[in-house]
């Protein structure tokens, strides 16, 4: 018979043996709203499989990216909105066609119409952003939407975009710094305002007032987005795409979707 001390030591080894053992399938625990093999890196999100990388609400779950998915994806076609009809007396002045990608793959592309006579002020900023020359001071690298994420989505409400990437701005001696900082370009403030109401699915909004790149399109009427949002335009196309954003899983942190949405170009039309 072993020792008592050498016992517990054989018990110590034994247990780490097999916490260190490959994840199999079984052992899938859950963090925020996806499976996660234990054991398993996210090393590539593009990788949907039980083996490694996210699992998509459990083995038998198909990947709600893919067009093809009838489990998380658009359950049927009943659920792609249709595109909204503009407010009465109103024109698109202003078009932009956004490239969209899931987890680094090319999902589409999503073209939005702005109605600059409703929002003259919103809509030159999210048109100088899309084409990338927004900028505070002179000498200042602009701001754009390109390579811009999605910060959140809600489901059936809004998808929440404009989390810039290229955020530009220059470099400045700040006080109480012994050296230069990067200050980003500012988001400018304005007095836009209007009447028009997040009355359904497609309608792009900025928040009041201004001072922030975020913008939003709803994914289902939300009229409670009329207390600080400006309705300032609409899809024009690509509302199966849409759709698919409004289904991707998200964290419960913040909202954030696990798989990463990212406005790949903005082409103004």
């Amino acid at each position: 018979m072993l020792p008592r001390r050498a016992l517990v030591d054989a018990l110590l080894v034994a247990s780490v043996a097999r916490d260190a053992r490959p994840a199999s399938a079984g052992d899938r625990v859950r963090a925020q709203t996806v499976g996660i093999d234990t054991g398993s890196p996210l090393v590539d999100p593009r990788n949907f499989g039980a083996e490694k990388g996210i699992v998509w609400g459990g083995r038998d779950r198909c990947d709600p990216t893919d067009v093809t998915c009838q489990q998380g994806g658009i359950e049927q076609a009943s659920d792609v909105q249709a595109v909204p009809i503009a407010p009465g007396g109103l024109e698109v002045s202003d078009r932009v066609r956004f490239s969209v990608s899931i987890a680094g793959e090319g999902a589409g592309e999503l073209e939005v119409g702005l109605f600059r006579s409703a929002a003259p002020d919103s809509v030159e900023t999210f048109m100088r952003l899309s084409r990338g020359t927004l900028i505070t001071a002179s000498d200042d690298k602009p701001a754009s939407f390109e390579r811009s994420v999605a910060l959140r989505v809600q489901r059936d409400k809004q998808v929440v975009l404009g989390g810039l990437k290229q955020q530009g701005g220059s470099m400045r001696l700040l006080s109480g710094q012994t050296r230069p900082q990067r200050v980003p370009v500012a988001p400018p403030t304005n007095g836009d305002d209007n009447a028009l109401t997040h009355s359904a699915a497609g309608l792009v909004s900025v928040r009041k007032g201004g001072g922030s790149f975020e913008f939003t399109i709803t994914t289902r009427p939300f009229p409670a987005r009329d207390r600080d949002g400006l309705v300032i335009g609409q899809v024009v196309s690509g509302m199966e795409l849409l759709e698919r954003l409004n289904t991707l899983p998200t964290n419960n942190y913040n909202g954030g979707p696990m798989a990463v949405v990212r406005l790949e170009h903005a082409t103004v039309l």
